[in-house]
């Protein structure tokens, strides 16, 4: 009877112990802390080009910022997916924007344009073969 009593009184304690863990508040996450990516904060001139043949967020995207980045005079590469658009901070002195758009033709990103404001210039490639 002892041992019977004592078993249960350990089960008891084993029980109450878990309940009180279970009791205890849980920890919270806190909203991941997203930081605004800065762009051009140097202030250089920059230049717009209108990349439609970017169809994919992740591959395309990345690709169009290498091959930007790459170029003379380019400083810093932005790209916004939504509107097909690449911003480039760029030394004027040093930056050719055909050489860039040439870049881009070749690894088969159609039709990629300068644009200056909102209008688009005459430089302009497509891919020929």
């Amino acid at each position: 009877m002892k041992t019977f009593t004592t078993l249960t009184a350990a089960l008891l304690l084993m029980s109450g112990c878990q309940s009180e863990q279970s009791a205890a508040p849980e920890a919270t996450t806190a909203a991941p802390v997203t930081t605004p990516v800065s762009f051009n904060t140097a202030g250089a001139p920059t230049a717009a080009l209108h990349v439609p043949g970017m169809f994919c967020e992740f591959s395309c995207v990345e690709k169009v910022k290498q091959v930007l980045a790459e170029q003379s005079g380019v400083k810093e590469v932005k790209i916004d997916f939504e509107t097909k658009t690449a911003t480039v901070a760029i030394d004027k002195a040093v930056f050719d924007a055909d050489g860039a758009i040439a870049a881009l033709v070749d690894y088969q990103f159609m039709d990629t344009e300068l644009i200056s404001g909102s209008k688009a210039t005459t430089v302009s490639a497509s891919y020929e073969q």
